[in-house]
């Protein structure tokens, strides 16, 4: 197990401080430099705080996370994967009913605002540990775990991803992988500070028959180059999920009990009213906690042409809405998002048009026959032909202005959870939509949602700077959000 220098002589192993007399002595086991010790001066006595201490503030629970590092999968010797829950309903039932059915997978520790729904769905796991703040759980049981699942509403998700990351965690997070364009620049530099660290996106449907045949397909140019691609999704309405485009805030209801409703508002700087139509699911429509269902889709309908064909960041996006989003996100929206073209590609730009409320364009004018195609698509326009692909891999080919049967690749569907936790295990294990993948993934659909506050304006994007280059008040005000004080994402040394 590797040691690193700690303060003043004092040498940090698994996460645990030691003194230079007590180093001395596992160094000297391990017959390993024992001139290191001798200069130790001062140690420094860093007990764990108790819980109640660490609940007196934000700030200190946000000291105690950076406190120490610990060093993940590599401190537990039992070969297992033991994983912190944070968020356990929802999509969390999911994730968890899947992850549990690996036999090295062990759920050791479970995070939830809802005091029922921790209750309820930690039940089968009796010896797990059980938080309603995040940052706890890192402060007080660090050692607990290996890895992370990050199953919150979007705009938690980049705090407790660099949380994980700076005590050298595993993570498996939800999509989209971050809430604000400048979140992709902050989690790039915490990836690079922790290489170690495996990591992925919850896009299940990545690993289906369909969607690998398809993606074999469009890298062979089995239909010529690429030309263009559209993508839409459903109607953007009101529904369990989501609610009413360009809806006001609801008015408050009474908080339940069991609901930390200050803890669910995280690295919000202004209340929200408790209300059912906010909370515990619709909050994926509103303009401070979600991305709308361009963002909520975007990473499930995009990530196919970046699997085949390796696309850079965008260069630009507009998109086209009736009116700018207010509280909750607007709908309707028609965005246009152009990439760099040439080689590969069968045009000077490769151009994606991105589109919610089931916008699909004319099939007559693509020269494709009449055709019921379904919502949450994406179609490929090619030189011979075109792929029409569904979000749970139905493959519709066109070629001649016909559908056609045509000769599909052979695939190896793979279990998206299982294969992140042989990655984790060390076990070489390939796996899709690492965060470095992720963030690329997700950048598109963020650069739509963003867009339509400046609707109809062309938006010209710097990946590499994460910034627009041709207006300053798109830069001033839908780059980044503030962060309360005790949840902005750490810095990481």
């Amino acid at each position: 197990m590797p040691a690193s220098p700690g303060i003043h002589g004092a040498i940090i192993w698994c996460g645990v401080y030691l003194s230079p007399d007590r180093v001395a002595a596992r160094l000297s086991l391990l017959g390993i430099l024992s001139a290191f010790i001798r200069k130790a001066s001062v140690i420094v006595s860093l007990p764990m705080p108790t819980r109640r201490r660490f609940l007196r503030s934000g700030a200190a629970l946000a000291a105690a996370v950076s406190s120490r590092p610990v060093l993940g999968n590599q401190a537990n010797k039992n070969s297992r994967l033991r994983i912190l829950q944070i968020g356990v309903g929802g999509i969390g039932q999911l994730d968890r009913r899947e992850l549990a059915k690996h036999p090295m997978v062990e759920f050791t520790g479970f995070c939830d605002v809802d005091s029922n729904w921790l209750a309820e769905y930690s039940e089968p796991y009796p010896d797990a540990f059980r938080v309603t703040d995040y940052r706890e759980a890192f402060a007080q049981h660090a050692e607990k775990f290996d890895a992370v699942v990050i199953d919150t509403p979007d705009f938690h998700h980049a705090p407790m991803l660099i949380t994980a990351l700076q005590n050298h965690k595993h993570i498996y997070g939800q999509k989209p992988l971050v809430q604000q364009l400048d979140e992709l620049r902050l989690v790039r530099n915490a990836l690079r500070k922790r290489p170690n660290c495996v990591t992925q996106m919850g896009n299940q449907r990545a690993t289906n028959e369909g969607r690998l045949q398809a993606i074999e397909m469009l890298r062979k140019n089995q239909l010529g180059r690429p030309l263009h691609a559209h993508v839409w999704t459903g109607m953007m309405e009101r529904g369990s999920h989501m609610p009413g485009p360009w809806s006001n805030l609801p008015k408050g209801q009474p908080v339940p009990g069991h609901y930390d409703w200050d803890l669910w508002h995280g690295p919000l700087t202004r209340k929200l009213p408790f209300s059912d139509e906010i909370a515990p699911s619709r909050w994926r429509g509103w303009w401070d906690t979600g991305t709308g269902m361009l963002g909520d889709w975007g990473c499930h309908l995009l990530d196919v042409l970046y699997y085949a064909y390796d696309l850079p960041s965008p260069e630009s996006v507009q998109t086209h809405t009736p009116r700018p989003p207010g509280e909750a996100h607007s709908g309707h929206n028609r965005s246009t998002i152009t990439y760099p073209g040439g080689e590969p590609f069968g045009r000077d730009k490769f151009v994606v048009h991105f589109c919610d409320d089931e916008i699909k364009p004319s099939f007559p004018a693509l020269g494709l026959p009449d055709f019921e195609a379904g919502f949450n698509c994406t179609l490929i326009v090619c030189e011979e032909g075109a792929i029409l692909l569904g979000d749970l891999g139905k493959i519709d080919v066109f070629r001649n202005g016909r559908r056609v049967n045509e000769p599909l690749p052979a695939s190896t569907p793979t279990n998206h959870w299982h294969d992140w936790v042989e990655a984790c295990l060390g076990r070489k294990k390939a796996h899709r939509s690492p965060f470095e993948m992720a963030l690329r993934i997700t950048e598109p659909a963020l650069l739509a949602v963003k867009a339509t506050r400046f609707p109809g304006k062309d938006l010209r994007w710097d990946g590499m700077k994460h910034r627009f280059i041709n207006h300053e008040g798109a830069n001033q005000q839908i780059l980044r959000r503030d962060y309360r004080h005790g949840f902005a994402p750490p810095e990481i040394s």
